[in-house]
């Protein structure tokens, strides 16, 4: 089973660091990963390219998509691209402040594989446990990492993290929208019709749904994914 998990980074570069430390820390029988990341250029503080090149030389296959300033504030177009050019069997599309125990991935692979899901062709999705805001926004603050890095053990640092809510698992939000490729592309691989829909309002991720015939939990899922809240306002914001 070949996975591309499909990330677009905007302002969060730090946060990616954990995300992709998490994705380099999976253990055990996991599929195939490819991670494809969609950025403008020089974008951030690390730049998004000099984490890109970190990870690489630690082992992830990376696809890197780059887009005009104009482009990365719509991650809709980066997903319909990807779409388009992926060779994976399924592609999830996800927020870059993700962060993923270290048996998600294998969990994944085999709830896939039953006969549950593994003819699914509407949109899957799942919980996260999204994490208090202000904390984590003061916490980045006072990181005295040098960026770009890889957090060690990464997964279980966010368990001690003031924990926010709980998403419930038929939500299938922008953070995690897992579909079959062949499924989607029967339906003419577009991730939104809308060109000038801003990712903050999810208006792609609600179309992508309908686009896909609906949605469907992941049930009966013990492997969790943190959500690393963050302030959505100007560039002075530390990320």
């Amino acid at each position: 089973m070949k996975l591309e998990i499909c990330i677009h980074c905007y302002n969060y570069q730090k946060r990616l660091c954990w995300m992709l430390s998490s994705i380099l820390q999976q253990i055990g029988n996991i599929p195939e990963i490819v991670v494809s990341i969609s950025y403008s250029p020089d974008n951030g503080n690390p730049t998004t390219e000099n984490i890109i090149k970190l990870f690489r030389e630690k082992g992830l296959n990376i696809v890197d998509v780059v887009l005009t300033k104009e482009q990365a504030s719509n991650r809709a177009i980066p997903r319909s691209l990807r779409m388009e050019k992926t060779e994976a069997d399924w592609i999830l599309f996800a927020d870059c402040d993700m962060v993923y125990e270290s048996t998600f991935f294998e969990e994944l692979k085999n709830k896939l594989e039953t006969d549950d899901y593994k003819n699914e062709t509407k949109v899957i999705g799942a919980d996260r446990h999204s994490l208090d805001e202000k904390f984590c926004i003061k916490y980045f603050e006072e990181d005295k990492r040098e960026y770009p890095c890889i957090i060690e053990n990464v997964s279980k640092i966010p368990i001690d993290f003031p924990l926010k809510w709980i998403t419930g698992k038929d939500t299938c939000a922008g953070y995690f929208q897992l579909a079959r490729v062949q499924s989607v592309r029967e339906r003419n691989q577009v991730y939104s019709g809308r060109k000038r829909d801003c990712w903050r309002r999810t208006k792609s991720d609600r179309e992508f749904r309908v686009r896909c015939g609906g949605r469907v939990p992941l049930l009966n899922f013990s492997s969790k994914q943190y959500h690393l809240n963050h302030d959505r306002g100007g560039p002075e914001i530390q990320r």
